[in-house]
């Protein structure tokens, strides 16, 4: 993965001329309908039932109301992941004595930092991606979750995001303070990074053998030209030299949960980039018929545009590019444990949530987002495209180069798994 740099839009098969006249500039276009989207996301949905007093949230001294929102948004505390880098709306209060926790799951972050005043929180809506919340994190009689959003965007609708509002991660150098060094350069962290560009101003507990990475260690040297010790912040399972651990829901900084965030993080993105392209290619269709195109014309120009803004989302989803491990990758949080079983299971008992952490990051290199509300409320032409191409990959029509990872025997187990265990998956043999 080279350092960040923007990005342009890939174009499409309709002629620009005629595509420019019929609708807005598909930037303004997403956004005006990200903008005005009435969000069915979990966190709005929590939102009712707090207002409502279906739901009440409760406060602790340490953690405010955290506890409670990972409860009710069903995370995980072993997911906890720790950044110390100043990449936040709350930058003042966090440095490497007082990182920013991350808590996830499929269609929900929750970030926490200590002494801040607001608990911030990115829930994934199924048409739209993600909607931005903040909660005042004082006692309160009715503690109240606001949606965020113009400010929120300004970072999660941009090239890093393939210019959809979207999650991310970042690798970067970041000093003692915390403050970035970006002189220095920084990354965008997706399933593709190399281990040695990743986790730049992040804390990382877990075991990797000989491999390196940018974690635990603040950036040394000049601004110009910064440097990280790689080699002491490598292999750390015990991170209270660093900061007070006592501080937060859990000690840890899990390798694996961020493997699997950045891997999540990214197909989060281009389902939300498929399903926007998908509504707009079929608004469009009905337009240039008016233009006096033919209906086989525009089918093939529509489907096309579909295909290929769903053709990311299929190599995402099968872990195409992802390089592999070559060494063996322990976590120390219990997320492991709790991810393996966190997908339904087949027939056999696979899981495609089963990891593998001896040379890949799954055991059966299928993404479990495939079963994510995000997925689901992808529009059927879409959906219907995802699974002619994963059809076609997993029975072998498709040996091309992007999918050559994957042996006989992986195509095989995710196919049976697929077919046993999504209902909407074709089952023709």
């Amino acid at each position: 993965m080279k350092r960040f740099r923007p990005t342009a839009f890939l174009g499409f098969a309709i002629s620009p001329l005629v595509f420019g006249g019929l609708v807005q500039d598909q930037d303004s276009a997403i956004q005006n309908e990200y903008l005005s989207a009435k969000p069915t996301d979990a966190v709005s949905k929590l939102v009712e039932q707090v207002r409502g007093g279906a739901v009440k949230l409760s406060y602790e001294p340490k953690q405010g109301y955290l506890r409670s929102v990972l409860k009710e948004l069903g995370i995980s505390p072993t997911s906890q992941i720790l950044v110390f880098s100043k990449t936040s709306l709350q930058t003042a209060f966090i440095s490497p004595l007082t990182p920013r926790a991350i808590y996830f799951n499929d269609h929900a972050y929750v970030g926490w930092i200590p002494g801040a005043p607001n608990i911030e929180i990115a829930s994934v809506d199924p048409q739209v991606g993600p909607i931005f919340y903040t909660l005042h994190n004082v006692a309160s009689t009715k503690p109240a979750l606001q949606h965020q959003t113009l400010e929120c965007l300004q970072c999660h609708d941009s090239p890093m995001t393939k210019q959809i509002p979207g999650v991310m991660a970042r690798s970067v150098y970041a000093g003692a303070d915390g403050q970035l060094r970006l002189a220095g350069g920084s990354y965008l962290t997706t399933a593709k990074s190399p281990m040695s560009e990743r986790w730049g101003g992040w804390y990382v507990t877990g075991a990797h053998g000989e491999q390196r990475h940018m974690g635990n260690e603040v950036a040394r040297g000049s601004d110009e030209n910064p440097t990280i010790d790689e080699e002491r912040g490598a292999n750390v399972t015990d991170l209270k030299s660093y900061f007070d651990v006592d501080s937060y829901l859990s000690p840890h900084s899990d390798i694996v949960a961020l493997m699997v965030a950045e891997q999540q993080m990214e197909i989060q993105n281009l389902i939300t980039k498929a399903g926007f392209v998908t509504r707009s290619a079929t608004k469009d269709s009905v337009n240039l018929l008016k233009y006096g195109f033919t209906a086989d014309h525009v089918k093939e120009e529509t489907d096309e545009r579909i295909r290929h803004a769903c053709e990311p989302l299929v190599e995402a989803l099968l872990c195409s590019g992802e390089p592999p491990l070559t060494d063996p990758v322990k976590g120390t949080s219990g997320f492991t444990a709790y991810f393996s079983k966190s997908s339904r299971p087949d027939e056999n008992g696979r899981r495609l949530s089963e990891l593998d952490l001896k040379t890949r990051l799954l055991r059966y290199p299928c993404s479990p987002m495939i079963y994510s509300e995000a997925f689901d409320g992808l529009p059927p032409e879409a959906k219907e495209a995802v699974f002619k191409r994963l059809d076609d990959v997993l029975s072998g029509k498709d040996q091309s180069q992007p999918f050559a990872s994957l042996t006989v025997d992986d195509r095989k187990a995710i196919l049976e798994i697929l077919r046993d265990t999504l209902p909407e998956f074709p089952k023709t043999e």
